[in-house]
């Protein structure tokens, strides 16, 4: 309706969709190329092996988002259609795991005086230094804690958000 009312509505609807589809095409290429090389390097497979089991295992999880609310509509996980399901699975759940190992990651293993001396290169002082070794020793691993452990509760009806 935004571009029926515009002028030349038709032409900058065509153009934005079609930079839409571009712009998904560029991120499924960087995302596929993530998992492929970590195939690559991590079980020394050819190139074409990880390309070939990195497009069925996108094909497949894919062709079953696109069917959750059709053919297989009866199909439910946790009572969610497949894409509700894997959007719970990434969004809610693994999410707040990679941000709370992030943060562990950075103040336990790192170390808090590299992370000083990464920050402090090329500045002169390091201003909210209390503050940021607070939020990332206690209050990150908390609060990504508390989402996740929030958002598992509504997904099983203990609690209601």
């Amino acid at each position: 309706k935004v571009f029926a009312s515009m002028g030349f509505g038709t032409v900058a609807g065509v153009l934005f969709f079609v930079l839409v589809l571009f712009a998904a095409i560029t991120s499924s290429i960087a995302l596929t190329e993530s998992a492929v090389s970590t195939f690559e390097d991590e079980l020394h497979w050819g190139r074409r092996k990880a390309v070939v089991l990195v497009g069925v295992i996108m094909l497949g999880l894919g062709t079953l988002s696109c069917m959750g609310y059709g053919p297989l509509s009866w199909v439910k996980l946790i009572g969610m259609q497949f894409l509700d399901f894997f959007d719970f699975l990434t969004n809610s759940v693994m999410m707040p795991i990679a941000a709370m190992l992030t943060s562990l990651f950075v103040s336990r293993i790192v170390g808090m005086k590299r992370m000083e001396e990464e920050i402090m290169h090329g500045e002169s002082t390091f201003r909210r230094k209390k503050i940021f070794i607070v939020m990332i020793k206690y209050l990150c691993p908390l609060f990504a804690a508390i989402i996740l452990i929030s958002s598992v509760a509504n997904a099983f009806g203990i609690i209601t958000m």
